[in-house]
């Protein structure tokens, strides 16, 4: 048992430490044939164990290990990282090389196919379509077809087909020429082979553009020339020259009557005007118009029904003539009628509604202290502040010669002193939107006996997002005033009905 322990302790000892104390053991020497021998048994025992199958166990405990091998992060050196990117390139290449063979052989078969699809007369069908494809290509073909077709877009990216964009302009243009090409008949009859060329027609206002008095005067001559044949060059006589004058006598004063040529409606009298002189008038103004009965429009200031108070301030504002749009909607608003003027801007669209509503103010009851109460006799919108004030200093110069208060409601200025303008009374007010539902809100105005309603630049004022304040303010006035929705339904005429202008 001593003698165990001490060699155990030798056997922890250092050799360094053994050899520096002097007292190191040199090791026994060992059989090599029995290691030899150990070495092919060792080595016989793996030969039969890899004969004997793996067992169950052992399988799913060898393929943990290779997935747990897998998941680990490999890491490879600079050279086996190029090795195998030359290997890759090499496989797309030679996969890319396959596909333009394939693709190349695909041509080649469509090419024999569409030789095959000539015609008897030797010209050749340009397009090919899915049912000749189909019958000369078998299913595989056409899946390999379609799978190359893919590739190709994948790579080069699909086809953009450039669609034909129509103008505005194109939609309504409508063509009714033939071209040589698109007409198709022939007549084997040469009568209608060489048509007949129309002469161009002469005489601008003339019937059918054609001038009856070099008419008259070529038949005349033929006449005369036949006459002439037929006598045998022989004289006339004095009875025959004396009915040759007076035909020609009655013919002249035909052709006078029938080709008189009317004067200008700018010449004319409001009674002499016919129709077609008022289309022409229509025509040179550009005036065009859209509803039931329209009046005619005024062609000055004289034809027009003004007070006089209201022709002294057109006069003084410098008004020599109307504008189209004045011609026009100053009949219309008149007569009590809604209105939606459309013209460009500086035509003069201002006075067109203030005169109309000046005449239908004056036809009201004055105001009084129990009247102004009730709120003004018409109210004028406008989008912006700009065009309230500028409408407002017109509408105070056409009134200049009456009694009528106008006040110009807008944002910007204090609400309070707008509402103090607005309890002292008046007959006409020019607003914003915005502000006047504001002064109806806090109770400054009332709309009771508003039954003329402008709208200035109203398509400009619904696109600005006024649409919930206007209908506010509409809302305001009395609805039993409302015109019957029929257009041709009769108005009484003592009753007063709601007017409304959009410009």
């Amino acid at each position: 048992v001593r003698f165990e322990a001490d060699e155990k302790k030798e056997s922890r000892r250092s050799p360094g430490r053994e050899r520096e104390r002097g007292d190191f053991r040199p090791e026994r020497p060992v059989n090599e044939q029995f290691i030899k021998g150990q070495e092919e048994e060792e080595e016989g025992e793996h030969k039969a164990k890899k004969v004997e199958p793996l067992s169950l166990e052992e399988l799913l405990k060898k393929r943990k290990e290779e997935e747990a091998a897998l998941a680990k992060p490999m890491f490879l050196t600079k050279a086996q990282r190029a090795e195998l990117a030359l290997k890759k390139r090499q496989e797309e290449a030679e996969g890319q090389k396959a596909r333009l063979e394939a693709i190349r052989s695909q041509n080649q078969q469509l090419a024999a196919s569409m030789r095959r699809d000539r015609d008897h007369d030797g010209r050749h069908v340009g397009r090919v379509n899915e049912s000749a494809r189909a019958r000369h290509m078998s299913k595989d073909d056409v899946d390999r077809l379609k799978e190359l077709e893919s590739i190709k877009q994948q790579y080069l990216g699909q086809e953009k087909v450039k669609k034909k964009v129509m103008k505005a302009s194109d939609k309504f243009k409508f063509n009714f020429d033939w071209e040589n090409s698109e007409d198709t008949s022939k007549d084997f009859n040469p009568l209608y082979n060489n048509l007949h060329e129309a002469p161009l027609l002469f005489g601008r206002g003339m019937r059918a553009g054609a001038d009856r008095r070099e008419q008259k005067k070529q038949a005349a001559q033929h006449e005369r020339e036949l006459l002439t044949k037929m006598r045998g060059g022989k004289e006339l006589t004095a009875e025959q020259k004396e009915r040759e004058v007076k035909a020609e006598q009655r013919a002249d004063k035909y052709d006078r009557g029938d080709m008189q040529v009317s004067t200008h409606w700018s010449t004319k009298k409001l009674d002499e005007m016919t129709e077609r002189d008022w289309r022409i008038f229509r025509e040179d103004f550009n005036i065009a118009y859209r509803g039931s009965n329209p009046p005619l429009p005024y062609r000055s200031w004289d034809e027009c029904p003004l007070p006089k108070t209201l022709r002294k301030s057109v006069d003084k504002a410098g008004y020599k003539k109307p504008s189209p749009i004045q011609m026009a909607a100053i009949p219309i608003g008149l007569q009590q009628r809604d209105v939606i003027g459309l013209a460009e801007t500086g035509s003069g669209k201002t006075c067109a509604f203030v005169l109309p509503m000046l005449i239908y103010i004056l036809k009201q009851p004055k105001m009084t202290e129990e009247i102004e109460a009730e709120g003004p006799y018409a109210l004028i919108m406008a989008p912006t502040r700009e065009l309230v004030l500028q409408i407002d200093e017109e509408t105070k110069k056409l009134a200049e010669y009456t009694d009528f208060r106008v006040t110009h409601v807008v944002g910007g200025q204090s609400i309070e002193e707008q509402g103090f303008q607005l309890r002292k009374g008046c007959e006409i007010v020019v607003a914003t939107p915005g502000r006047m539902i504001d002064c109806l809100e806090r109770h400054y105005a009332v709309l009771n006996q508003c039954n003329y309603v402008v709208l200035d630049e109203a398509d400009r004022m619904i696109d600005m997002g006024f649409e919930p304040q206007v209908l506010g303010v509409m809302e305001a006035m009395p609805s039993s005033n409302l015109k019957p929705e029929a257009d041709d339904s009769v108005l009484e005429e003592d009753k007063v009905y709601r007017t409304t202008y959009m410009f």
